[in-house]
């Protein structure tokens, strides 16, 4: 009779970090003979919080790295988050600082993920040595987020919400006399007072630029041809503001005081000439309060200056993965050697991660996809044998949306998001699990897996896409590539052969096993720890005869 250490073949949860390697935990459990109909309940436990990590600054290829430690940054700001980068630029502008970075502060991401599979399998055996099945896996996949921004004053932002941003209208009134003014300054440098026209187009070259980007993050728009501020590359709009007591903030102080001076000093010439220039002494507020870890969580899901997406929280599913169907053969049934070969069909039945939660691991592929197997047991003595197994697979393309960004900026902006065309690679994998029976039920082996999945390869759809964004699709292709290596052990308790003895009044199988990942390369497989329980019960459809399941 055959027993093995090892789960059924699943196909369950997918993660966008490892797009396959949570699949395919091995064997099954004996296949049903002639007549007979197995039931199957295989649930498996998936949890990680760390991956071998490739090209990550300050870890070598390959060594373990938190989960994470993308989503972490000593000065979170533009060379994470690359959205920040238009308003950086108009910072740097209004400051006067041409190095000048906006720091939210110190950011840690803490991961934890676990995946938890349920699936439901029949199989009917259709003869001797044929018999077909289908699985059908409920999948729950959770991933615990613990975000912390550190609050020490060392550590903590240089920068705060801009009031405009967060209660809109607050600095209309600054911005209303910067319009005002810089338009009664463009009017005298063409047709005011000949004696102060160049004057004015001095102080309309120095004041502008400054004037122009606070009138930008003040709320207004520098799109507007029938604004002042009006440009061909216009600032962009700043969801914060540097604090008031930063170095940046007293720079954006002592540009806004000089030029309200100037201006002081225009109002005066140009009355003793009979014109009256607008008022122009409305205050600008910068912020008093550094950013916390939820206003970072806030601007995160926010469509216009963010990420468009969901905030660095716990993200929970339960849905249906991929289910698969599958046929056996036994093309070999000799006294002390047994070979089945195994075609399986998987469904896009399952959910991918989704585009707007940066940490998701979803419940399937969702791609169409065929995998080959062969599985060899070989009695080497009374009480040993070795099981060897080999599994290709080969995976269909697919369409989806995608947030087309480097591996290493998870977080990417809502414009970044394009259909693609996702060809997952190919796979491969073996295991070996030699098996000890210590009676006619009870059995105990010690599995090796290695499993190997080429890199997956992203197009755009539509190739307006790629001047739009910026990037190649290509770029998603980064660190899909998956290797590892993982060692368990598993005891199964089996009556099988005691039901066809007459022995046992119920054919049944139970397995329960463990296996850890040793090894792994790729710079998103997870170091994973699994446990299984496989419960097969078999119950005679058709035909005489008291043989439930392939023996050994």
């Amino acid at each position: 009779m055959r027993r093995t250490t090892s789960a059924l073949l699943l196909l369950t949860a997918a993660a966008s970090v490892v797009p396959c390697a949570l699949r395919a935990q091995g064997d099954e459990a004996p296949p049903p003979s002639r007549g007979a109909l197995r039931v199957l309940l295989p649930p498996v436990w998936w949890r990680w919080n760390q991956r071998f990590g490739e090209g990550t600054p300050g870890f070598v290829t390959g060594a373990l790295e938190p989960l994470g430690v993308d989503f972490g940054a000593d000065a979170l700001g533009a060379s994470q988050l690359s959205f920040l980068g238009p308003s950086q630029t108009t910072l740097r502008l209004v400051t006067n600082l041409p190095d000048y970075a906006l720091n939210l502060g110190r950011a840690d991401l803490k991961l934890n993920a676990n995946v938890r599979a349920m699936p439901l399998g029949v199989a009917v055996g259709v003869s001797r040595r044929l018999s077909v099945s289908v699985l059908v896996p409920l999948v729950r996949s959770r991933v615990e987020a613990f975000f912390q921004m550190d609050t020490a004053t060392a550590h903590r932002g240089t920068v705060g919400w801009n009031p405009a941003y967060t209660t809109p209208g607050t600095l209309d009134a600054f911005r209303g006399q910067v319009d005002a003014a810089l338009g009664a300054l463009r009017t005298q440098a063409t047709s005011g007072p000949a004696a102060l026209r160049a004057q004015a187009q001095a102080a309309l070259n120095q004041m502008g630029p400054l004037l122009c980007g606070l009138y930008t993050v003040a709320g207004g728009s520098a799109t507007d041809p029938a604004s002042t501020c009006y440009a061909a590359t216009p600032a962009a709009a700043a969801a914060f503001l540097p604090l008031g007591s930063s170095a940046a903030g007293d720079s954006i102080r002592v540009g806004l005081a000089g030029a309200q001076t100037t201006w002081s000093q225009l109002v005066t010439a140009y009355a003793g000439a009979g014109v009256t220039l607008p008022a122009f002494s409305a205050p600008f507020t910068l912020p008093s309060t550094a950013v916390t870890r939820e206003d970072v969580q806030q601007f995160l899901r926010d469509t216009v200056l963010g990420a468009g997406g969901d905030s660095l929280a716990m993200v929970l599913h339960t849905r249906l993965g991929d289910v698969e169907a599958a046929a056996t053969y036994l093309f070999a049934d000799w006294r002390r050697y047994q070979g089945r070969v195994t075609a399986t069909v998987r469904l896009p039945t399952g959910m991918v991660d989704a585009h707007r939660d940066f940490i998701d691991v979803g419940t399937g592929d969702h791609q169409l996809d065929v995998e080959v197997g062969v599985r060899n047991d070989l009695v080497l003595g009374t009480n040993f044998r070795i099981v060897a197994g080999g599994r290709v697979g080969i995976q269909f393309a697919d369409q989806l949306e995608r947030r087309v960004s480097p591996a290493a900026l998870p977080i990417a902006p809502l414009a970044q998001l394009a259909t693609v065309r996702r060809d997952l690679g190919d796979y491969f994998a073996i295991d070996v699990t030699p098996t000890w029976q210590m009676d006619d039920a009870l059995s105990f082996g010690v599995r090796y897996a290695y499993f190997r999945q080429g890199a997956a390869r992203f197009t755009y759809v539509d190739a307006a896409d790629s001047a739009r964004i910026g990037l190649p699709a290509s770029v998603l292709d980064q660190e899909t590539a998956v290797r590892w290596m993982r060692a368990g052990a598993g005891l199964t308790f089996s009556t099988l052969r005691r039901f066809a003895a007459g022995r046992a009044s119920l054919p049944y199988s139970v397995t329960i096993g463990y296996q850890n990942t040793l090894w792994g390369r790729g710079g998103r497989t997870p170091q994973t720890g699994l446990v299984w329980i496989t419960l097969a019960s078999y119950w005679r459809l058709w035909g005489p005869g008291r043989e439930m399941g392939a023996q050994r």
